[in-house]
Formats: C-alpha cells, sequence, structure tokens
C-alpha cells in the first residue's frame, strides 16, 4: 500500500468490518467495507487474505462471501489479478480465477525474483 500511495496510483482498500489494517498501513487511502462496491471498475485486483489486526490468530471462516470467485471479477474492468503467494485455492481466490487469463500470479512471482537477485548484487557492492 506504501508503495502504491508513493507512486500516487488511485487505490482503494476493502476489507471486512472488524478486519481493520494497522493504521500506519491504511493512513490516507479511501477504505470499503463492501467488495463488490469496491471491485466495480478495477483495474488490478490485489488479494491478501486477512488476518485481524486486532485479534491476531483469528481464524476468518465467516470471511467466506470475501473469497474473489469469477462473478466478483465480472464487476471490475477486466481487471488483472495478483497475489504475492502462497494462496490458499478455493478460501482466498478460486480456482477458476487463479487458472485464468486475468491472473498474473506466476509473473509477479517470477519478477520478484529477478528483483531479489537485484537487491541481493546491491547489498554486495555491484553496481548495475
Amino acid at each position: 500500500v506504501e508503495w502504491m500511495k508513493n507512486a500516487e496510483v488511485d487505490l482503494s482498500i476493502t476489507h471486512p468490518e472488524g478486519w481493520e489494517l494497522a493504521p500506519e498501513f491504511g493512513e490516507g487511502v479511501p477504505v470499503h467495507h463492501n467488495q463488490d462496491a469496491a471491485l466495480e471498475g478495477a483495474d488490478f485486483v490485489y488479494v491478501k487474505n486477512w488476518s485481524a489486526y486486532q485479534d491476531y490468530g483469528r481464524t476468518g471462516q465467516e470471511l467466506r462471501s470475501w473469497m474473489i470467485t469469477p462473478e466478483k471479477m465480472q464487476l471490475t474492468n477486466q481487471a488483472k489479478l495478483m497475489h504475492c503467494l502462497p494462496v490458499r485455492r478455493n478460501v482466498v481466490v478460486a480456482d477458476a480465477v487463479l487458472d485464468s487469463p486475468q491472473s498474473i500470479v506466476l509473473q509477479q512471482a517470477s519478477n520478484r525474483t529477478y528483483t531479489a537477485q537485484t537487491v541481493l548484487l546491491k547489498m554486495l557492492g555491484y553496481a548495475g
């Protein structure tokens, strides 16, 4: 969220009530508790599983309705789906979405490899 704010990306956060982020992460970003409304017209959907900041360890079984499904992706502007992996299939995101052309999670994971290599080279003092 911080990087997106710094890049001045039009960003909003959606999460169930009672599953608030730590205040410093969402400061200045619109928060919606209606997932369908938040997905409306989105170009990218970055999914993250929820853990309650104030009640860490809460399982969230009541959040099944928050799973990203093909029907929810239809609310978007043909959005690309992102997730940092590993993902709990059919809990956080439906298989039909993860395995669809809208999902770019594998490309995202691949890019992370190159990013980590670059950071490591910088730490070791190699110029690039």
